[in-house]
């Protein structure tokens, strides 16, 4: 199962807000969907942030080839020219590179986005990855989308760039602004796909006239948002990994090391086991070798130790010795010592033979 939250663009997540949702199976299909308090959300394994276009700013950087480190670091000055915020107060991703050189670059308020992360881990939704919306609506080559609502519009060109402004009558100026800029780069769009949200609706031949593109409409855009997501910059990278990202990766991780310890402490143990029979082996051989050299004329050898104990003592019994019992050992010496006429009485106490 899969959670795709939508976040607000609001300045922060106050307690009680509601957060539009869709949960999705394994096939990729919406199982439910609703908005709800984060308490109120239900859980799945993998939680995605879906950003409000309102919060991203796009950007078409020429960077240097430098290493992905030190481009992290660049970035927020890279595009401090079209912030109004410090540099320091943003959190800039670094996407795919195009044809022309220039690099698409995805700028965010990094405490704004932090504290939704925060929101979001303290409610047990712990996001592993964050996108913008506008992932939602990018198309093919030469295709522009357009979401078009009562309040709001967001512009999604074919490189997956997006700008949002405010609604107004007839074309939209961030509209004509994208389209000359996309001409003097040589890339203007063949055609442009609206898409209503919440019944608004578009003239599109109007809008084809004015522009010289051709215009359609399109599914309206809550439609759009259980599309599945177009490949485009992840945001939970660099600094706010840790926040998002390794929130998910760090007990799989974890789960790998602990995986390849056990199979390790396996691999010593068994090797130390082999190792242990070998020399055991090795011990019972040259156990029975020197049983067979003592004694050559044994057939069968089951336990050479208790055989040779056995042998041992019947050879001390044929030539008058004691065979293993201390008495008799002693009784064998004190009888060799003396007199057999004389002795009248035999004592043996505290391990010691006493004749009287």
């Amino acid at each position: 199962m899969k959670l795709r939250i939508f976040l607000p663009a609001s300045d922060r997540a106050a307690p009680g807000m509601t957060f539009p949702w869709m949960l999705f199976d394994n096939r990729g299909n919406v199982a439910r969907e609703g908005a709800d308090p984060l308490e109120e959300i239900p859980r799945a394994a993998a939680v995605e942030a879906v950003l409000p276009a309102e919060r991203v700013l796009f950007a078409r950087l020429r960077l240097p080839r430098v290493n992905a480190s030190t481009i992290r670091e660049l970035l927020p000055y890279a595009v401090e020219d079209r912030l109004l915020a410090d540099p320091n107060q943003v959190h800039a991703v670094a996407g795919p590179t195009l044809a022309s050189g220039e690099t698409i670059v995805a700028v965010v308020d990094r405490e704004w986005l932090r504290g939704m992360l925060a929101a979001l881990a303290r409610a047990g939704v712990a996001a592993r990855s964050a996108w913008c919306e506008s992932e939602l609506a990018r198309g093919e080559r030469g295709e522009w989308h357009l979401a078009w609502g009562r309040e709001r519009g967001m512009l999604v060109d074919d490189e997956g760039v997006a700008a949002t402004f405010d609604v107004g009558d007839g074309v939209p100026l961030a509209l004509r602004i994208a389209l000359d800029e996309s001409t003097a780069r040589g890339d203007r769009p063949e055609r442009l796909v609206v898409h209503g949200e919440g019944g608004a609706e578009v003239e599109c031949e109007r809008w084809s006239a004015d522009t010289g593109v051709p215009c359609a409409p399109g599914e309206p855009w809550e439609a759009r948002r259980s599309a599945p997501r177009r490949r485009g910059i992840e945001l939970l990278e660099g600094e706010l990994a840790a926040a998002g990202a390794m929130a998910w990766r760090l007990p799989r991780q974890a789960a790998a090391l602990a995986l390849i310890v056990l199979v390790l402490q396996l691999a010593f143990t068994a090797a130390d086991e082999w190792r242990l029979r070998r020399e055991y082996r090795d011990l019972d051989a040259e156990r029975e070798a020197v049983f067979r050299e003592a004694f050559p004329e044994a057939r069968v050898v089951v336990d050479p130790e208790l055989q040779m104990t056995r042998n041992v003592a019947d050879l001390k019994r044929s030539r008058g010795l004691a065979a293993g019992d201390d008495f008799l050992v002693q009784l064998t010496h004190a009888a060799r010592t003396s007199q057999p006429n004389a002795v009248h009485r035999v004592d043996f106490a505290n391990g010691r033979v006493t004749l009287q």
